[in-house]
């Protein structure tokens, strides 16, 4: 019967550990990919360590990337991070809250897994906002001559850290299908009918908040407290496909 029980003892002590295991590994902050110069640092080391591929860093830690470096992070369970090269991104997680980071300067493309119910978001500080995210795929920049969010599937929320956004805010309608017409010839004339049609019909809105929902397919471009809310650029998209080719094996995991 003693044996009985500490076998049943030992049996109850294996899975408890293996089922602790699993929890570390799941919360556990992990590099899957680096290319380049990358090193972490911890609180206000001055020089960092490099940081190899399936490197697992601290629970709190800053990851720095260099000229040419790049690096795919697996942030738990919450998804991952695709740190463009000269940025710099603050990771924490405490026991039983959110999974913080604070991205300092740099580039970087948000992989975030879907939130379900009571679970708390991820939240991610910049110098122009916070934002708070339960399951989508956006960039932030925060560069001298850019500090933008661009989405590129989902909603995020964006809240200042100050006083209200003012928020400038684009409609225009989309009728050029209205000015076609048959005769290739004529596509250069309707063209300019267009032009002149979509700027007598655009208009901008003007509202003060201090936070709004940024939908798939739009960007915000940060000015101190002005905020351009518009369709995705150009640049913003080419930067989202450069980082979504660079991490894609693990990017398609994220269930968003």
């Amino acid at each position: 019967m003693r044996f009985f029980k500490l076998c049943l003892v030992m049996i109850a002590y294996i899975a408890g550990t293996a089922s602790s295991g699993n929890c570390l590994a799941a919360e556990s902050i992990e590099v899957v990919k680096v290319s380049g110069s990358v090193v972490v640092k911890q609180n206000d080391q001055q020089k960092g360590q490099p940081v190899a591929s399936k490197s697992l860093l601290p629970a709190s830690n800053i990851l720095v990337t260099g000229p040419n470096g790049r690096a795919v992070v697996r942030v738990g369970e919450a998804g991952y991070i695709v740190v463009e090269k000269n940025s710099t991104v603050e990771m924490s997680r405490e026991k039983d809250h959110a999974q913080f980071l604070r991205q300092i300067t740099g580039m970087i493309y948000y992989a975030v897994n879907f939130v379900k119910g009571s679970q708390q978001p991820m939240e991610i500080r910049t110098a122009s906002a916070t934002i708070g995210i339960r399951g989508t795929r956006f960039l932030v920049a925060d560069l001298p001559e850019r500090k933008e969010i661009g989405v590129r599937k989902g909603l995020v929320s964006v809240t200042s850290p100050g006083g209200d956004f003012e928020i400038h805010k684009k409609a225009q309608e989309d009728e050029f299908e209205a000015f076609k017409r048959e005769a290739q010839e004529a596509i250069a004339e309707e063209k300019r009918k267009f032009s002149e049609y979509k700027a007598n019909t655009e208009r901008e809105f003007i509202e003060y908040k201090r936070e709004f929902g940024l939908g798939a397919n739009r960007m915000a471009t940060f000015d101190g407290n002005r905020v351009e809310d518009r369709p995705l650029s150009d640049e913003s998209k080419k930067d989202m496909e450069t980082l979504e080719a660079y991490g894609k094996d693990w990017i398609a995991e994220v269930r968003d």
